[in-house]
């Protein structure tokens, strides 16, 4: 059974240095989840979090067919599915969820026929889809804080439009909110 001093004993020792970095990891992407999954939770889209995760995964995939960044091709997905699910569910004769289930099986079965087709790739699928938290470099790191910050940041300074447009999008909009785009919703309801 490892002990708390075992646990504090190999995260200090040099030759598993991976272990710290992928505690820390562990720790930033927690904090920055719990705060936005607050709000995601209170907005009624708990689905939406499977759904983006899943639905970066032709973003993945084409850039590791193209030789690019993968991170950049994840978040090109996952912000793309973002504003389609967003899009799409101001129709309001279908709930999100059902927009999110659309797009997140449809994504996903995206992503695996091109990297079934991608020439030269033989490795695992779940390999590809998983990655490994222990694996992973100084520079994604410090991406991870970067971008956690920044995120925390401009949900602090927006917290109390954040909270309105959350709980009640009908409330927030006469309030001069921007529930979605202005242009996009008729000012005739």
């Amino acid at each position: 059974m490892l002990t708390p001093l075992d646990f504090i004993a190999d995260h200090t020792n040099p030759a598993l240095g991976f272990l710290l970095k992928a505690l820390l990891i562990a720790v930033m992407s927690s904090i920055v989840c719990g705060v936005i999954g607050c709000y995601v939770v209170l907005r009624g889209m708990a689905f939406i979090g499977d759904a983006v995760a899943h639905a970066v995964f032709p973003g993945l995939a084409v850039a590791f067919v193209i030789g690019g960044s993968l991170v950049l091709g994840g978040v090109v997905a996952g912000v793309l599915t973002s504003v389609l699910v967003a899009v799409f569910s101001q129709n309001r004769r279908l709930k999100e969820d059902s927009f999110i289930g659309v797009f997140f099986a449809g994504a996903f079965a995206l992503g695996i026929v091109i990297i079934s087709l991608a020439p030269g790739y033989a490795g695992s699928l779940q390999d590809f889809l998983f990655g490994s938290i222990t694996g992973i470099p100084d520079e994604d790191m410090y991406t991870v804080a970067i971008v956690g910050a920044v995120l925390l940041l401009a949900v602090f300074l927006l917290h109390k439009e954040l909270v309105a447009v959350t709980l009640d999008r009908e409330m927030a909009r006469p309030s001069g909110l921007p529930v979605f785009w202005p242009t996009w919703r008729s000012t005739s309801s």
